[in-house]
């Protein structure tokens, strides 16, 4: 559920769970320290970016669809152009970390994807778990 308690039309809550967020931070800490360790802090510290560009673009989404359903039924074509506008906005950041920080700003990349498996994991596993008492 988002903050105000509302629920989609599907009655599946909004926005990826806090434990996701902090898995995140305790992941890009692990990071930050093993590249540290290893004598390539940049590789953590860029790790820990893609890890903040995944949330930022997850509180977003969850922003925007609030908007986009707030009125009662979305336009789903404005929708999507929001969408693929937040896509694109943070792939190029993304793009800039990678090209401006050869070769280790591909820990970028690796930090967006594992920021997207761990939202995808939270928000799955409940519906499966509700899939399985039905």
């Amino acid at each position: 559920m988002n903050a105000e308690g509302r629920t989609g039309p599907l009655m599946v809550p909004v926005g990826t769970p806090r434990r996701v967020f902090v898995i995140a931070l305790v992941l890009g800490g692990a990071g930050l320290a093993i590249g540290s360790l290893l004598g390539h802090p940049a590789v953590g510290g860029l790790f820990l970016v893609g890890l903040f560009l995944g949330a930022l673009n997850n509180v977003m989404t969850v922003r925007s669809i609030l908007k986009h359903t707030e009125a009662g039924e979305p336009d789903r074509k404005k929708f999507a152009m929001a969408s693929l506008r937040r896509l694109g906005y943070i792939s190029l950041i993304a793009v800039v970390f990678v090209i401006a920080f050869r070769p280790e700003g591909i820990a970028v990349l690796a930090g967006l994807a594992v920021f997207h498996m761990l939202a995808a994991l939270a928000t799955s596993l409940p519906a499966l778990k509700e899939f399985r008492k039905a």
